[in-house]
């Protein structure tokens, strides 16, 4: 015991004080084997408790407080010095240690108001806390579980009204609580013999020393939400609640969350907190040159390390929630898994932190001074590197020190270069100005005139976009190559107004030919980048050659729990959809996605939008999630065949539960389906969401909106037209109640794949091909209805279906899967199909491709295709598309497939009986 009693001795001049002091705490630390503990917030608390039970007024609490606090400090500090406790474990130690003793302080202070409080005061305080909630926000340090032994501790009181009866007197209520939150700060900042638990800084509220001492928490979030300034988003990144009522600190931190966590990568926040940076820079040149060391505040000392982290979490952290992390060792471990650090810098990063906080804490806690600078005095040094692991040589800390602030100095610069802000060097470059690149022009001066803003776009950006331009100019007419760069200039011009999309950009130019010749090709990518730019910021997310929906949906997921309401909820809900658009759409223009798997993901991607709005809406006007209502997809996206621009064919079906009329719809079922409808229809801040069509329900556009399923089934089994048991043929669950969804796929399946003969399927399917062809295309010379058109994906899909109605009862081959799966078994029932199924099957991918390249280009409904849009696909590299499309190069290989297409489904109608119309 004497050995290491002595060493803390010798390591710490305070602890050697409270040694020699007292007897007690010597037996405490040692006979009891504290010295080998690692207490739990808990033990703590009641340590605490039971110390402060003894006391029979204001200054004997002090006192106890302070006794609590040295004899822990003892604790903490002896594992510390003897090698006992890593830094973790260490400042985590101290932070619930304060934690303790702010909580453990309210408690006293509420139920002693007689031993603190003027005798016309005290009666007054139970009342306080009758019509308050009061929450105390640890921030800095201290919200990051990472305080030092003397640490400022930051805290924020925050208030809310409780819901009771009126109290006249509430302006005096709230000086109350305002002495109830003072006397707290004394109990622990006032100096009591010589010592304090922790000095508190009140200073970072709203409005700062001018503001509320206890704002309301309304107030506060009004505050930060329309008026917040970028040091205190800094600062809330490090916030949570500490004392009092912690849920109520929970929803306040939930609520600003959105000023926090930015739904784009905010690039600008790199100026905001390079700024504060420099200040801090700039006052230590001021010093003079030969002044200590500051380990928190010099070149490569702390303050770079969490400034750096910090940076990473105000950029991406509403991207990524593994980086709504208060401590800046957890984080760096995020930035690592993340891939945001690499891993070396992330270890390096780590390694200096816990060095530099080692000797912050040994210069802190030698004379208990809150102090950062490495001593002066010779002897103390070489103690310093005694106790740090050096054997005393301080040339070889030093040199230690060195390689540590190099290194955190080099990732810090390196983390800033790139984003210099209002210097020739960079945003001047990126913008074109104050330098001899600023105008680097086209060889072709029409495009030069063709694209005004490039004029102020120079720099590192500017060559790839006119090589972008250039290249595709070549193979164009003067017209679509004016509609091309009009598109790229709008865009230009959108980014030059947005410092940080203009940072992204700058910073990942390797992206830039790929966005720009989907903007300069595509009206469909145009249009979405003109209503939101930033959406391009996925790319850094979500590469495009690396996109898996698995991987993306969790990701999606854990981005939408954070939300802090339904309206940012559902705005984040719209971000992410159109980021996996965007994504999606370059992954398809880069030939990286197969027909097959990008129609699945934009199934998947609707999937998910529709799971999630209904969970929303729901929980928004509170109807049990249990609700036994099933949302069913029909259509393409019921076969997982979605394209770009394919509506939501959806329809509901409800089970009333025992006790509610067979027959009848809660009127809240259907006003939450109406709005839920509008939510996923409805343009938001976030860009368009999607066109739902609920037509296909039982009577169409005449019937109610949701159905009961005794009334869904009765219909379907006595009423239905065969068409709409063919509809059924691509019926799927996608939300709601599963049991009910996977009752209602089991009744689809008895309906569809029953007994039928030719006779029953073909003349009614034919007939309402025919009537599709005559009321729904505008076919002409120049220009054929890929779709549902003589011999288009039309005649196909009938096919295909018309057989499965027939044959599936008998055949389980053709009752699920794709329509592409199910092609070649289809036509094994059909005459001369089996020998035309290769071809029939390449025809069906070309043309499925060929309508997405057509709606990718136009971004117009429907498929009517003109010849003269058919060669200009073709002269923009958009056509043909990959080898799903070699059958239809070009304008005549189109007619000619529709031809052979048309053939094969006409035999199948002439057989049916005379009076049937012949397509």
């Amino acid at each position: 015991m004497a050995d290491e009693l002595e060493k803390i001795s010798r390591a710490s001049t305070y602890l050697g004080t409270l040694l020699r002091r007292s007897a007690d705490d010597v037996a405490w630390l040692w006979d009891h084997k504290n010295l080998l503990r690692r207490y739990a917030i808990t033990d703590l608390y009641h340590d605490l408790t039971a110390t402060l039970s003894k006391a029979a007024s204001w200054s004997e609490a002090q006192r106890a407080v302070r006794r609590f606090k040295q004899r822990h400090f003892l604790r903490i500090g002896g594992r510390d010095l003897l090698g006992l406790a890593e830094l973790p474990e260490t400042t985590a130690q101290l932070s619930d240690l304060a934690q303790v003793a702010l909580e453990g302080g309210l408690r006293w202070l509420q139920d002693h108001p007689h031993l603190w409080a003027p005798s016309t005061v005290a009666p007054h305080v139970p009342k306080v806390f009758q019509q308050y909630r009061l929450t105390v926000l640890g921030l800095g340090k201290l919200g990051g579980r990472e305080l030092n032994y003397v640490s400022d501790i930051d805290l924020l009181f925050l208030r809310q009204d409780k819901e009771t009866s009126p109290i006249h007197d509430v302006e005096g209520l709230y000086e109350t609580l305002c002495l109830v939150c003072q006397r707290l700060v004394s109990l622990l900042a006032d100096s009591v013999e010589g010592d304090r638990v922790f000095h508190v800084d009140l200073r970072l509220r709203p409005q700062g020393k001018d503001g509320e001492l206890v704002p309301q928490v309304a107030g506060a979030a009004y505050h930060y939400l329309l008026h917040g300034r970028a040091w205190e988003r800094q600062m809330l990144l490090k916030a949570r609640p500490v004392a009092g009522d912690r849920a109520l600190g929970m929803a306040f931190l939930h609520e600003v969350r959105p000023f926090v966590f930015r739904r784009f990568l905010d690039f600008q926040a790199l100026d905001e907190l390079k700024g504060m940076r420099d200040r801090i820079l700039q006052e230590l040149r001021s010093q003079h040159a030969d002044a200590p060391f500051d380990v928190k505040l010099g070149v490569g000392g702390i303050r770079e390390v969490e400034f750096l982290v910090q940076s990473f979490q105000l950029i991406y952290g509403g991207r990524m929630p593994q980086l709504d992390e208060p401590n800046t060792l957890t984080a760096l471990e995020s930035l690592k898994t993340l891939g945001l650090l690499p891993a070396d810098a992330a270890q390096e990063l780590q390694a200096a932190y816990v060095f530099l906080r080692r000797v912050e804490h040994w210069i802190q806690l030698d004379q208990n001074r809150q102090t950062q600078k490495i001593p002066s005095s010779q002897k103390v040094r070489e103690r310093l590197a005694e106790f740090l692991g050096f054997e005393g040589y301080w040339a070889r800390f030093k040199e230690a020190l060195t390689v540590h602030t190099q290194a955190v100095h080099r990732h810090f610069t390196a983390l800033f270069q790139p984003f210099e802000t209002g210097r020739p060097q960079a945003d001047e470059k990126l913008l074109g100005q104050g330098t001899e690149e600023a105008c680097l022009p086209s060889k072709d001066p029409h495009l030069n005139r063709l694209l005004p803003s490039l004029n102020g776009l120079a720099g590192p950006l500017q060559p790839p976009v006119l090589k972008t331009i250039e290249t595709l100019a070549a193979g164009v007419d003067g017209e679509t190559l004016e509609a091309m760069a009009a598109r790229m200039d709008r865009y230009i011009a959108q980014v030059r107004r947005r410092p940080g999309l203009l940072h992204f950009l700058g910073s990942h130019r390797a992206l830039v030919p790929e966005i720009f010749s989907a903007l300069a090709r595509c009206d469909l990518v145009a249009d979405l980048l003109s209503r939101q730019p930033s959406l391009v910021e996925a790319l850094r997310t979500w590469p495009v050659h690396q996109v898996l929906h698995a991987q993306w949906q969790t990701s999606a997921e854990e981005i939408l729990h954070k939300a802090s309401s339904y309206e940012e909820h559902l705005e984040w809900l719209r971000r992410l959809k159109n980021e996996r658009f965007l994504v999606l759409a370059l992954q398809d223009l880069a030939g990286t996605l197969a027909q097959g798997a990008l129609e699945r993901a934009l199934a998947d991607l609707a999937d998910f939008v529709v799971r999630h709005t209904l969970r929303a809406v729901m929980d928004a006007v509170g109807l049990d999630p249990q609700l036994p209502l099933a949302v069913v997809a029909l259509g393409s996206l019921g076969s997982r065949e979605m394209d770009y621009l394919s509506d939501l064919d959806l329809i509901f079906v409800y089970e009333p539960p025992e006790g509610e009329k067979s027959d009848q719809i809660p009127l809240e079922v259907i006003r939450m389906l109406q709005r839920f409808m509008r939510m996923l229809s409805t343009p938001l801040q976030e860009g368009p969401g999607y066109e739902v069509d609920a037509r296909l329900r039982p009577t169409g556009s005449y019937g109610p909106l949701v159905v009961t399923r005794t009334n869904w089934q009765d219909y379907y089994t006595h009423k239905a037209d065969i068409w709409e048991i063919q509809a059924l043929l691509r019926f799927r669950f996608v939300a709601g109640d599963p049991v009910l969804g996977m009752n209602l796929e089991r009744a689809v399946q008895h309906l569809c794949f029953q007994e039928r003969t030719d006779a029953m399927v073909w003349p009614r399917l034919c007939q309402l091909r025919r009537r599709m062809e005559v009321e729904r295309t505008a076919e002409r010379d120049d220009a054929v209805d890929i779709k549902l058109g003589v011999g288009g994906l039309g005649d196909l899909e009938f096919l295909i279906q018309g057989v499965q109605l027939i044959h599936g009862h008998e055949n389980l081959a053709l009752r699920q899967g794709s329509t592409a799966a199910l092609l070649t078994e289809a036509l094994a029932h059909v005459p001369d199909g089996p020998r035309a199924s290769v071809e029939m099957l390449e025809a069906f991918h070309g043309l499925r491709v060929l309508e997405r390249r057509w709606h990718l280009m136009t971004n117009r409904p429907g498929s009517l295709v003109t010849k003269q849009h058919f060669l200009q696909m073709t002269r923009l590299g958009l056509w043909p598309a990959s080898a799903e499309s070699r059958r239809l190069e070009t304008w005549e290989d189109l007619l000619a497939v529709r031809r052979r297409i048309r053939r094969l489904f006409q035999s199948l109608c002439e057989e049916a009986p005379s009076n049937v119309p012949k397509p």
